[in-house]
């Protein structure tokens, strides 16, 4: 049985803690990465250093034309979707957006929201802060084609991870086309935390399926910097309906502040590469080359499920590696039938010393 997400949230407290303050552990689940791209991908941060105007003033991400007009040129070469300027907001990272999101439920009159594990953490601890009741509706995993959905027949709001992340898979795209339905049946919201969308290993399209879900209804949470594994600068965005931006906006500008002109610069540039013929192809390479180094090696010894999107696996980890390592295993995601596994983060800067 998962655990209740009071007693997940304590877990991801003291693993906060943990991963912190331990200098001999080697953090084997987390979120440090390194590759041999990340300086082609942030190239230019002289040009901000030369531009006292930009330094002298408050920047907002989500005040420049200029980045979402990139933003949502990418969507339409990649996904084949029109989105206008007013549907893209911009924040430095992926926690403001959510908090935001959960902060402007009530506006959008939802009391509830629905989840399918694994979702991030902090969606459980926004929640909890906001006394926002949370209801699980499946004990499955969505790449799963029979994947069971409780979903109820009110409006809601629904919260998953596609890709989810923890195995690196993909939600199936029948789950998709239900979820699509159900949103038509009862006008429910769904908020779908796509932080690693955009690096797919197939690379016969870009396309991201829930792309396709009710525009009117959708947010859809993008993180190119995990895209390009460059987390030193903080940009992400929402694809929102567009009548919903300024509640989000506002709420989100009081959380972060300004955020910064090198920020827009890397933000700028980080779009230019994931939208150029090469994107992120070598990273993709990369990634599937040390996961191979890493089986040839004994060191995954089995997955939950072939992964085929990002950066981490979901696996059991031979006995010499897991000695002094610092893992996260399912009680962290709330799921319960893979014992003895762990998230394994593929690029994990210690296994270039394997």
């Amino acid at each position: 049985m998962s655990l209740s997400p009071a007693k997940l949230l304590r877990l991801h407290r003291e693993l906060d803690s943990v991963s912190r303050t331990n200098r001999t552990g080697r953090f084997l689940s987390g979120w440090q990465t390194t590759h041999p791209y990340a300086g082609r991908y942030l190239d230019g941060m002289q040009a901000v250093a030369q531009d006292p105007e930009a330094l002298q003033n408050y920047n907002f991400l989500s005040d420049s034309t200029a980045l979402a007009d990139s933003i949502t040129g990418f969507h339409a070469r990649a996904d084949g979707v029109t989105y206008a300027r007013e549907a893209v907001y911009v924040s430095s990272g992926s926690s403001p957006l959510l908090l935001g999101f959960f902060l402007a439920l009530k506006e959008m009159g939802v009391e509830e929201v629905c989840h399918v594990p694994p979702v991030y953490y902090s969606c459980y601890y926004f929640c909890d802060s906001l006394g926002i009741p949370v209801r699980q509706v499946s004990t499955d995993v969505l790449h799963d084609e029979a994947a069971e959905l409780d979903l109820p027949d009110r409006k809601s709001a629904l919260v998953l991870c596609d890709p989810i992340w923890v195995f690196g898979t993909t939600v199936h795209e029948r789950q998709i086309e239900r979820i699509a339905r159900w949103q038509r049946r009862t006008g429910s919201v769904v908020l779908v935390d796509g932080t690693f969308q955009y690096a797919r290993w197939d690379r016969s399209s870009r396309a991201e399926p829930t792309s396709r879900l009710e525009p009117d209804l959708t947010f859809r949470l993008v993180c190119p910097t995990k895209s390009l594994a460059v987390h030193g600068t903080r940009f992400a965005y929402l694809l929102l309906p567009p009548e919903f931006r300024e509640p989000i906006r506002y709420a989100g500008a009081n959380i972060t502040g300004a955020t910064g002109a090198a920020n827009e610069h890397f933000a700028r540039r980080i779009m230019e590469v994931l939208d150029s013929d090469e994107s992120n192809d070598a990273l993709v390479r990369h990634i599937q080359a040390e996961r191979d180094r890493l089986i040839a090696g004994g060191v995954i010894r089995a997955e939950a499920a072939r992964p085929e999107a990002g950066y981490y696996t979901f696996a059991v980890l031979d006995d010499a590696s897991m000695k002094d390592a610092i893992v996260m295993d399912q009680r962290f995601f709330g799921l319960n039938r893979f014992d003895n596994h762990v998230r394994v983060n593929l690029l994990y800067p210690g296994w270039n010393q394997s």
